[in-house]
C-alpha cells in the first residue's frame, strides 16, 4: 500500500480523495457554519408556557422531549446536516439559560464524513 504526506501537516497516509488527514479537514472544513450558536425563547412566568410561533403557547417542562423539540425547531441551519444526538446540559436550577448538546454529522467529501459535538 503506498502513503502519501499530507501537504498541510506533513504526517503519511493512506490516499484518499481529499489527500488531507481527518485532523487537517477539521481545521479547514467548519460543519457548524449556518447553525446560529445562540437562540432567544419565549417563556410566560404566568403560565409556564414556550411561545412556539407564530402564536402557539406550549406546555413543557425543563428538560422534557418537547422542549427539546421547540429548541430543534428555532434552529435554522439543520437542515443542512445530520443530526446524530440531541440532549440537555444541566445549568443551575435558578439559571434562566437552555444549554443543548449537538451532535451532528455531514460529508465533507465523498465517502468522508466527519462528526462533530456542538454546545449551544
Amino acid at each position: 500500500m503506498q502513503y502519501n504526506p499530507v501537504i498541510v501537516c506533513g504526517i503519511t497516509i493512506s490516499p484518499n480523495p481529499s489527500n488531507m488527514c481527518i485532523n487537517c479537514i477539521r481545521n479547514e472544513v467548519d460543519i457548524t457554519e449556518g447553525i446560529p450558536k445562540h437562540s432567544t425563547l419565549q417563556y410566560c412566568r404566568n403560565c409556564e408556557r414556550y411561545l412556539q410561533p407564530p402564536n402557539v403557547w406550549v406546555l413543557a417542562a425543563l428538560e422534557s422531549r418537547e422542549l427539546l423539540a421547540l429548541c430543534l425547531k428555532k434552529l435554522k441551519g439543520l437542515n443542512k446536516v445530520r443530526l446524530i444526538d440531541a440532549g440537555f446540559i444541566w445549568t443551575e436550577p435558578h439559571s434562566k439559560r437552555i444549554k443543548v448538546k449537538l451532535t451532528i454529522q455531514k460529508e465533507v467529501v465523498y465517502c468522508l464524513f466527519i462528526f462533530n459535538t456542538i454546545i449551544l
